[in-house]
């Protein structure tokens, strides 16, 4: 490969010197400059997807664009994200979350100045109050206000965490695929074309920044910039020949697609990319290292890397269940471990035949203290349930994983991720007051009390009764955010071949379509209903006190609540427990896969919370399993914090019993993994040791008939460990960064919200996890 000449390490320290360039940013406003632009641009057309085309290229021409004298490579998310993720703003507090969802809440994000007057943001703000979006997706919200205001479910206007498949833009140019496009009918093959050539106006206004940086440049500096400056007169015009290209190639494309979707696009994640560079590996395994350096970087996002969600998945299997590891997968792995950034999401998928080589390669993320540790994935089951479920055969090594867990094929699939999600605490709440809050006393459903010897019953027909209506709610919001098309990404995710648009509502753009549900506190019902049984056969004087203990908060009856936590709980591999769990779980996914989306396909399953078990959590009151009110809820799969008392064998025979088969959607899982319990000396051993540990048992155990669980995130570290970074981060965390995992995602633990640290820690939860 020819490139500039550069010293080892040199690449390495622009990355650095980038990152700390990125993480001094304090504002951002691009985001308002692209809304601006729709307000003043659009209307020009009747098409709704030519107008946004037209809108978009509109923006790229007009937006300030600046190259630092530390990239080797242009283009930034920067414009395209506000300063407003809940979770790392530290303002964040989880007693101000509340059910609604409103759009044009982002303009409070941008602090006014000379330049971006009060004014100014008002104006476009109530532009955007006025679109045909946010005034039907507003409807929607005020229709099922009493469902959402506490959380029985809750809604979002999403196409949800997509993977587009930039392959064949990579291999064959933009210039080919407006060419192949030019001469379909329809609005949208039109609108595709259009926005297609906003790249190349990106690329064109980049590489004009170049050249005029070029004529004062030191020697060094000047080599690199001509090197860049001829790489933008090829991409992304024609394919890519080498691995700098394609890199540079890529990062314009993400670019363009998630300023078409400003602000805060919907967590787009990049799939496969060991798989997606490997053709243009013609390099060293440390250059390409210090290549992909930079790529990490462009995932960050100013000064709390508010790029959140964004996910890159290595390893995996093919059909015949041959790996397909390659030398880039190591490359990206060894550039992670380098920059240790707080984006983007780092997966991996293990199977059977995983080399050894690749779990040791995992022992310097899992036990350096403060190092991101990737997210585990078992093909060979997600292989299973997908196939299942309708994938075909030929797209199944195309797996990838979106946003924090869930399972999507790269470029053909909108499962609309994040659509709508059930709180299963809640709905049980409502069922044993007829209706009736137990943190405000407020009416909020029109439904019967239920007997207890009735409870469980009644629960089920209850959530059968909630999940229609939140289906209903749900596409209501899908419909409202088709107002807003999105020709650009939709070229790389199906409509490229037909024309069809993501989010059209009417016609289906991708191969595959569904809409997801995230599924709330399997653990907390369950626990429940098994103590109300032991209670009614045990305790038969106490039935008529529960529900006055439950709106109590158990003040003044702690015989009972003392009772009730002892009752059998899931995750000690007690029967009656985990059974109930498994059936409340079958219910629940069974209950979900039975809607229909708006155009006729199933919603998935997806038993993950990614944090939402503190913010739901908050608006249940006290629950039969010894729960105090406005708690969390159980974490994903898991079992309700300091519950599961028996280590982590149990814990894991436990989880066996649930239905991973109908987990399409995803799930969620954590271990707090004490890191002492490993004994190698060196990195290596210790991966390996782990693979043998903790991964095999639970994704390739001989005991487990049937699917295997498929996912995995941990945190080895203990809370003692945790205490000490906040309270002298200066000691523990000299850089400023401490990665951890959060959910899905790793951020930097000194950003978040002090409610979500704590959470971290008390989520640890060492008797659960003890080997």
């Amino acid at each position: 490969m020819y490139m500039f000449k550069f010293k080892k390490g040199e690449l390495t320290d622009m990355a650095k010197a980038l990152f700390a360039q990125e993480r001094a940013i304090k504002r951002l406003d691009g985001w308002f400059i692209a809304q601006e632009t729709i307000m003043k641009t659009s209307g020009k057309y009747k098409s709704k997807e030519i107008d946004k085309a037209n809108t978009l290229l509109e923006t790229v021409k007009i937006l300030p664009l600046s190259v630092s004298e530390n990239n080797i490579f242009v283009g930034t998310q920067r414009d395209s994200f506000a300063r407003s993720y809940a979770l790392i703003n530290p303002s964040f507090k989880v007693e101000e979350f509340n059910g609604d969802c409103d759009p044009t809440a982002v303009f409070n994000d941008i602090e006014p100045n000379k330049e971006f007057t009060s004014e100014r943001i008002q104006t476009v703000r109530q532009y955007m109050q006025n679109t045909d979006y946010v005034k039907t997706l507003s409807e929607v919200y005020k229709k099922y206000e009493s469902d959402t205001k506490e959380v029985a479910y809750f809604i979002e206007q999403v196409t949800g965490h997509l993977i587009p498949d930039f392959r064949y833009a990579l291999k064959h140019g933009v210039l080919k695929m407006i060419d192949g496009i030019k001469d379909k009918e329809g609005d949208g093959c039109r609108a595709m074309e259009l926005a297609l050539q906003s790249v190349i106006v990106l690329a064109d206004r980049y590489r004009e920044i170049l050249e005029n940086q070029l004529k004062d440049a030191p020697q060094n500096r000047a080599n690199q910039l001509e090197y860049m400056i001829k790489t933008l007169e090829r991409v992304p015009r024609r394919g890519a020949r080498g691995l700098f290209e394609a890199i540079q190639m890529f990062i314009l494309l993400w670019q363009v697609m998630c300023l078409e979707q400003a602000p805060n696009p919907f967590a787009f994640s990049v799939g496969n990319a060991d798989r997606i560079f490997a053709p243009y590996y013609d390099t060293d395994r440390e250059t390409a290292t210090e290549l992909f350096e930079h790529f990490l970087v462009f995932f960050n996002v100013a000064d709390r890397s508010w790029a959140i969600s964004q996910n890159i998945i290595l390893g995996g299997r093919d059909i015949d269940g041959s790996d397909l590891t390659n030398e880039v997968t190591y490359a990206i792995m060894d550039a992670y471990y380098n920059m240790n950034l707080p984006q983007p999401i780092l997966s991996v998928k293990l199977h059977k035949n995983t080399p050894k080589e690749f779990y040791e390669n995992m022992g310097k993320f899992l036990f350096t203290p403060g190092v991101l540790t990737p997210s585990f994935f078992n093909d060979d089951s997600l292989f299973e349930i997908l196939k299942s479920h309708g994938v075909d055969s030929e797209d199944l090594p195309d797996i990838s994983i979106a946003g924090c867990q869930e399972p999507l094929i790269m470029g053909k699939d909108n499962g609309n991720t994040t659509n709508s999600w059930l709180n299963l605490p809640k709905i049980l709440e409502l069922t044993i007051t007829g209706g009736v809050s137990l943190v405000t006393g407020e009416k909020l459903a029109d439904i019967k009390k239920a007997p207890l010897e009735n409870i469980k019953e009644e629960f089920f027909k209850n959530t059968k009764y909630f999940a229609e209506r939140m289906a209903d709610a749900a596409n209501g919001a899908s419909k409202a955010v088709s107002h807003l098309r999105v020709p650009f990404l939709s070229c790389f995710m199906g409509g490229f071949e037909n024309g069809i648009d993501v989010r059209d509502t009417k016609h289906q753009g991708t191969k595959y379509n569904g809409s997801g549900c995230l599924i709330h506190g399997i653990s907390v019902a369950a626990d429940s209903i098994v103590a109300i049984r032991h209670m009614l056969n045990e305790r038969p004087n106490d039935k008529d006190r529960l529900e006055q203990a439950l709106k109590a908060d158990f003040k003044g009856f702690d015989d009972l609540h003392g009772y009730l936590c002892k009752c059998p709980k899931y995750g000690n591999f007690i029967n009656e427990a985990d059974n109930e769990t498994a059936e409340v779980a079958n219910m629940a996914a069974d209950t979900v896969a039975s809607l229909k989306n708006y155009l006729g396909n199933s919603f998935r399953p997806d038993f993950s919370s990614p944090s939402t078990h503190l913010l739901y959590g908050y608006w249940v009151g006290a629950t039969p399993d010894g729960r105090h009110s406005r708690e969390m809820l159980g974490y994903g799969v898991d079992p309700l914090y300091g519950d599961a008392s028996n280590g982590m064998g149990y814990r894991v025979l436990s989880s066996f019993g649930l239905p991973y088969e109908k987990m399409n959607g995803g799930y969620a899982s954590h271990f707090g993994v004490d890191p002492n319990y490993f004994k190698g000396n060196t990195f290596e051993k210790k991966g390996a040791e782990f693979g043998e540990r903790i991964i095999k048992p639970l994704f390739f155990n001989e005991m487990k008939k049937g699917i295997s669980p498929f996912y995995l995130y941990v945190n080895v570290t203990t809370p003692q460990t945790l205490r000490k970074v906040l309270e002298n981060p200066k000691k523990y965390a000299p850089s400023g960064v401490y990665i951890m995992r959060i959910h899905g995602t790793f951020v930097n633990f000194l950003d978040l919200s002090p409610a979500i640290q704590q959470d971290i820690i008390k989520r640890l939860d060492p008797c659960s996890a003890s080997l």
